[in-house]
């Protein structure tokens, strides 16, 4: 290619030339427009860069063809995607839809039981506050009728002579203390001696012993009251003489079941009412749970061996059965 201003042809060298160029030396001649030559060996070298730019520029021609193809293709999956997205929105949102007309529709009878219920509750309330007044007057009227007869029963106390006074209830109170130390603390307070002795028949023997303290503290009887209890026939009995042993434990109980003994005495000689132990139970006779305790073991029906600790009478009243051991033979 030239760079002038028409069209050029490509130069000759000297042993090919064309035929209108002079011999060498000669003249030559002058052209009306003036030709810029290119040497052969540079045109050459701008012919290979000039395949090479057409060659960049087809492979710049098919990467941008690709891209183009890829964009295209790319946009198309978009599109596919965004509509398979959108359709699944679309039945998730139908969904939802079909859900919510159910829920709306059970709205309606759940409305209905609650219009229901709120007109029972208030049925619930009238008749609570009719209740309420009914349970106020029948308290006023209970009320009434407590005071009536409270003084009804003024009257009758006032009137009747065989009714328990206040100041006999302490009597109640004795016979609970005499039991506790009929059945707690005697038993206790004679076990060093039964384990000194080691009986065969350790129930009958610690009821033998246990009547020998109720005689020393409780017996015999007096008749112008209760008598005071024989506090050293109560050591003797439990040391048996002194040949037993007592341990801190058990020297303390003696010493506590002779002061509770000495107290009931002063107690029931000090209430003003006549108190009496009752030791009278015939050998023989037939134990019977309605006028007797029964010692332990021992069973109802059986014959009686002998009185292990004395009934407790007060103003004649038995408020306390005699307990009794029984034999183990047949029935009486």
């Amino acid at each position: 290619m030239f760079f002038n201003r028409h069209k050029a042809e490509a130069p000759q060298d000297d042993r090919g030339g064309s035929g209108d160029r002079p011999a060498v030396g000669g003249p030559r001649p002058v052209e009306e427009e003036t030709a810029f030559l290119i040497p052969q060996s540079d045109w050459k070298q701008l012919a290979v860069r000039l395949d090479g730019l057409e060659a960049l520029e087809a492979r710049v021609r098919k990467l941008e063809a690709d891209a183009d193809a890829e964009r295209a293709a790319l946009r198309s999956q978009t599109r596919s995607e965004m509509g398979e997205w959108a359709e699944r929105v679309e039945r998730r949102m139908r969904g939802f839809d079909t859900r919510l007309r159910d829920t709306l529709a059970g709205f309606g009878p759940l409305g209905d039981r609650l219009t229901e219920l709120t007109m029972r509750h208030e049925e619930v309330d009238e008749r609570a506050l009719a209740l309420e007044s009914t349970v106020a007057d029948t308290r006023r009227l209970l009320d009434e009728l407590g005071e009536v007869l409270d003084l009804v029963r003024v009257a009758q106390v006032e009137e009747r002579t065989d009714l328990t006074r206040e100041d006999f209830l302490v009597h109640y109170e004795l016979a609970g203390r005499l039991k506790a130390l009929y059945t707690q603390r005697m038993p206790d307070l004679i076990q060093p001696r039964l384990a000194a002795e080691r009986p065969r028949d350790v129930v009958r023997r610690q009821a033998e012993l246990i009547r020998g303290l109720c005689l020393a503290l409780f017996g015999p009887d007096e008749h112008d009251g209760v008598a005071d209890p024989d506090l050293d026939e109560l050591t003797r009995i439990t040391t048996d003489n002194g040949r037993v042993g007592l341990d801190q434990q058990h020297q303390k109980l003696l010493e506590r079941v002779g002061a509770e003994a000495a107290n009931l005495s002063r107690a029931m000689n000090a209430s003003g009412y006549a108190s009496r132990f009752d030791f009278t139970v015939e050998p023989g006779t037939v134990a019977d749970p309605r006028e007797h305790a029964l010692w332990l073991s021992c069973e109802a029906g059986r014959p009686v061996a002998f009185v292990v600790c004395p009934g407790y009478r007060a103003a004649d009243r038995r408020l306390l059965e005699p307990f009794v051991f029984t034999d183990s033979g047949g029935e009486g």
